[in-house]
């Protein structure tokens, strides 16, 4: 945030309120009582406790008769205890003006937890050291939170950045009576630049607008609110933080004052933009993927379909009987290639034009492939001719009632284009080993048999024999 200088009183002057010190000073012990997710104590100077709020007995096990007078080195496994650590954090606390530490802890009942400590000094006005003051947060289940993200957003950096929680107390007018260490570290700002100072004699007014008008939601309403509050701290950087406004109430229910906790959500909040910047990307490459895989089977289908029938052409297809073969020789089954012509076809193309002979090569497609089975296969060879498979064939007889059926399905008519087209084809046989010892051979010997079935005046089915090889049958 931006600091005002609007004009300052004279240097040794005691600003002026209507509240007095020793009235602020109850309200922040009604603060510190009312906490109850904070351990907030006081030591001595030798570390012994000298008073206890409620969250140090929900966070520690221990209620405050049982602890007054004891040293905090009880809260430390016995481990930091050797170490001596409980003497190194005061003295810390004592030389460098604060301990903050992220450790395992100890409470009565024995058991641990994960702990954020903060230990600073508390001095006279004569700079003598009255003791220290100790605010202990459990962080446990936030440290389990964190070890999950991070091991499930292995990709992704770790995005809890911590940082400790700013406190404050403001009168009913809206001044501050109280900011914690870490409110005066995130603004740049010493105390006596805030205490008794509303938010309009420190922030910008956009900022000291959106403060106040939350105070006064939470004031209003009698109850405690979270808000969520953008601020400009001493780094230069906008930070959203989340704001949780109370009431405070006096003895009598009155409300005397506002508390505030902010957490700090400005990483959460960057690294949920990134997260949605990242999903947009990853959705952007699935939809390229899905697009290069279409293209893909789109390119799979040209190369191996025919594309005006659908039916797979004679590159898949010479691989299909190859293995047909090889099938064949070892289980003793018939291999038999069918080459099929239609007959009268280029009639068809000159009487009804070439979309209606395309349409007639589609249907014809269709009729042949409903009279195979899974394992049969056909395609086309060019023009009007197709070529089909009939695989573990045990008798000849098998052959006939397939090429019957074909013939009566090709018998019927065709509607194209408004037209009745009756269509019939002239097949050729050719059957494995007998009449070729490879595919090439066996379509070579059925479209000679083809050829003998148009001589002999179409719309019939001829079987291979070695006399079609004689140049008069040709």
């Amino acid at each position: 945030m931006t600091r005002r200088t609007d004009k300052r009183e004279p240097p040794g002057s005691i600003p002026q309120s209507s509240t007095p010190l020793l009235q602020g000073e109850e309200q922040f012990r009604l603060l510190v009582d009312s906490i109850v997710d904070y351990a907030i104590f006081m030591l001595d100077g030798e570390g012994r406790v000298v008073s206890w709020n409620a969250g140090a007995e929900r966070l520690n096990g221990y209620r405050e008769q049982e602890i007054l007078g004891q040293h905090f080195s009880r809260f430390y496994p016995p481990e930091e205890i050797e170490r001596r650590a409980p003497q190194r954090d005061l003295a810390i606390a004592f030389t460098e003006g604060r301990f903050e530490d992220e450790a395992w802890r100890l409470r009565k009942d024995g058991s641990f937890f994960w702990a954020n400590v903060v230990i600073t000094p508390v001095k006279d006005r004569a700079g003598q050291l009255l003791g220290f003051a100790k605010v202990t947060r459990d962080l446990t289940e936030r440290r389990q939170t964190t070890q999950r993200l991070e091991a499930s957003e292995a990709r992704l950096q770790a995005f809890m950045n911590h940082s400790d929680s700013l406190m404050f107390i403001k009168d009913l007018e809206g001044r501050y009576l109280y900011v914690n260490d870490q409110f005066t570290r995130a603004f740049g700002l010493e105390r006596f630049d805030i205490i008794f100072r509303c938010d309009a004699e420190i922030f910008p007014p956009d900022l000291a607008a959106q403060f106040a008008a939350n105070d006064s939601e939470a004031i209003a309403s009698g109850r405690s609110i979270e808000v969520e509050e953008i601020a400009l701290y001493k780094d230069g950087e906008l930070h959203t933080s989340i704001v949780h406004k109370f009431p405070m109430l006096d003895r009598h229910g009155e409300v005397i004052a506002l508390g505030g906790v902010v957490t700090d959500i400005t990483e959460r909040k960057r690294l949920e933009e990134e997260l949605k910047q990242n999903n947009e990307r990853l959705r952007a490459a699935i939809r390229t993927e899905i697009a290069l895989r279409r293209r893909q089977e789109r390119l799979q289908r040209i190369a191996t379909q025919d594309p005006l029938t659908g039916v797979i052409n004679r590159a898949p297809f010479h691989r299909r009987a190859e293995l047909a073969l090889a099938g064949s020789r070892r289980s003793g089954y018939l291999v038999v290639l069918l080459f099929i012509d239609i007959d009268h076809f280029k009639e068809i193309n000159d009487r009804l034009g070439h979309s209606a002979g395309d349409e007639v090569l589609r249907q014809v497609a269709t009729r042949l492939s409903g009279c195979l089975r899974e394992v049969d296969a056909i395609a086309r060879q060019g023009g009007d001719e197709f070529i089909v498979l009939l695989d573990g064939i045990e008798k000849t007889e098998q052959i006939t009632q397939v090429t019957n059926r074909m013939q009566e399905e090709m018998a019927k008519p065709m509607a194209i284009e408004g037209h009745e087209v009756l269509v019939t084809s002239s097949i050729g046989v050719s059957v494995y080993p007998r009449d070729g010892a490879d595919v090439s051979a066996l379509i070579r010997t059925a479209d000679l048999a083809m050829y003998r079935s148009k001589q002999l005046g179409r719309n019939t089915v001829q079987f291979y024999t070695p006399a079609l090889e004689t140049p008069a049958v040709e």
